[in-house]
């Protein structure tokens, strides 16, 4: 067996409960030969099914023995485990972890988080549709995709599937899973990071004042929410996914005992609990939540609005929250959507800005793209609810072309080898800033972005060999001379329309 990739055993019970789901029945223990141990919980799969998947991090040989009372669960077992380098950083490196500012591999591999937004693929992408979907993106250096782990109340429809039987909380339908089992394992395979998100408002009971019909929610009580994150952790933990505890919340007392139960129990059952919430568009980290001890890094949503003063503003907030944990923009605007105060569609250059903007200002961690179309999986002739106020989507696979995506993914290219992990925000470098403008330095650069390019004067900059203008809307690169003293800098404008990308070489 290889590292970094799940291994499947399969149990069946002699006398299980008619319905074991949220039931602690079995745990399976691993030792290495080296004495570490995981302990990882089993999960009903149907019938007298029970599945235990775990991630070996380790060469070597393995032993485990089930911790049950069914005699049928009653099992013993080892494996041997070679290196599992497959090429892509997931597998070579490992899965993810929080270090202070910094996402990295288990190894200490630093992490650009570079995500797509498919919340509805769960529901209605087909695997043929998904591969698609997935090749097409790690072709563009997408390495995380983000998904609703249930039904996402305003995709398009019908729905192809739910996640449980007549809605019963107490009922998963085993078909519905086993599909998000075959997604969740193709992302995988290409070195893709599920980011599952285990409770978006509407199962949690918050936003009651958003007006969603109460056909479409479903709460969860704190019992019922921890069931679903062992389940949930149980299942997906051993393919490395990242959770989205909340989606969408606004959080007050009421729903934080849900969420604290969900987010609780995905950290007992997985081997590398990673774990965030996805708040509101405009959001901050709520102080209850900046709180709790779950809570690895911070993901907030700059939202959909054309004013660029927020995914700045947003992320030099969350930055500023202690103890110091990493960020990035979760839900920048998506494209093609129209935003929610008016009816202005999100362009290309608004996307990109945003972008840009947010990384520089010290979400760091990682961004997340988005696309009307993508995000509710439409199809020709499906229904789309929320047209009059985000506009008539595209299907999906008319929305996976946009350009905005290539411009992401050159944004994560172009700061690839930049130590944009240890990136500083210098907005003070920018002597005379202006809305959509941000600066920021990594140990051997600098980096300055200007959502209308001109020419631009710094102020106390770092000592810089080369400077360069980056057109982001194509990658071209041109030479650019400074004049003043080294510390103070002049800069002529960039010899492209639009918005352009500052690079120096530092030499201190």
């Amino acid at each position: 067996m290889p590292t970094w990739h799940p291994i499947e055993f399969a149990f069946e019970a002699d006398d299980p409960p008619d319905s074991p789901y949220g039931e602690a029945l079995l745990d399976v223990r691993f030792e290495h030969g080296s004495g570490a141990t995981e302990t990882v919980p089993g999960f009903w799969d149907g019938g007298d099914s029970f599945r235990v998947r775990f991630a070996p991090p380790e060469t070597g040989t393995w032993t485990w023995e089930t911790i049950a009372d069914d005699p049928g669960l009653d099992e013993t077992g080892s494996f041997e485990v070679e290196s599992g380098e497959t090429g892509t950083a997931l597998h070579d490196h490992g899965y993810l972890v929080a270090r202070e500012r910094t996402l990295s591999h288990a190894d200490g591999e630093p992490f650009f988080w570079l995500a797509d937004t498919a919340w509805s693929a769960s529901t209605r992408a087909t695997t043929e549709e998904w591969a698609e979907y997935l090749d097409y993106r790690v072709e563009q250096g997408y390495n995380v995709v983000q998904v609703n782990a249930l039904r996402q109340f305003d995709g398009s429809r019908p729905h192809d599937r739910i996640p449980f039987e007549d809605w019963d909380r107490s009922r998963p339908n085993h078909d519905y899973f086993r599909h998000l089992d075959d997604l969740v394992a193709m992302a995988h395979d290409r070195g893709v990071v599920a980011a599952l998100v285990a409770l978006w408002f509407d199962y949690a009971g918050a936003n009651l004042d958003w007006g969603v019909p109460a056909e479409y929610r479903h709460e969860h009580s704190p019992e019922q929410a921890r069931a679903l994150g062992r389940y949930l952790g149980a299942r997906y933990g051993a393919y490395g996914a990242v959770w989205l505890v909340s989606g969408d919340s606004e959080f007050d007392q009421s729903c934080l005992a849900t969420y604290r139960a969900a987010a609780e129990a995905l950290g007992d059952a997985c081997q590398f609990p990673l774990r965030t919430a996805h708040q509101p568009g405009g959001q901050n980290t709520p102080a209850i939540v900046n709180d709790e001890d779950w809570l690895d890094f911070h993901m907030y949503q700059s939202g959909h609005t054309h004013d660029l003063a927020v995914p700045e503003s947003q992320a030099r907030t969350n930055r500023a929250l202690h103890p110091a944990r990493p960020v990035l923009n979760g839900e920048p605007c998506y494209a093609d959507m129209e935003e929610y105060i008016g009816e202005e569609v999100f362009d290309r250059e608004t996307v990109r800005a945003a972008g840009w903007l947010s990384v520089l200002a010290g979400a760091n961690a990682g961004l997340t793209y988005g696309a009307l179309g993508l995000w509710p999986w439409h199809r020709a002739g499906d229904t789309f609810e929320a047209a009059d106020r985000w506009g008539d989507p595209k299907p999906w696979d008319e929305a996976l072309e946009l350009p905005s995506a290539d411009d992401y993914g050159r944004l994560a290219k172009l700061l690839d080898g930049h130590d944009v992990h240890a990136l500083s925000p210098r907005p003070d470098l920018i002597a005379e800033s202006e809305t959509g403008e941000a600066a920021a330095v990594t140990p051997n650069a600098v980096l300055v972005y200007l959502q209308d390019g001109r020419a631009v004067a710094l102020s106390d900059a770092p000592p810089v060999s080369d400077w360069q203008w980056i057109d982001p809307a194509t990658g071209d690169t041109a030479h650019v001379e400074a004049s003043g003293s080294n510390r103070s800098v002049d800069m002529d404008a960039p010899p492209f329309d639009g918005d352009a990308l500052l690079v120096g070489q530092r030499t201190d």
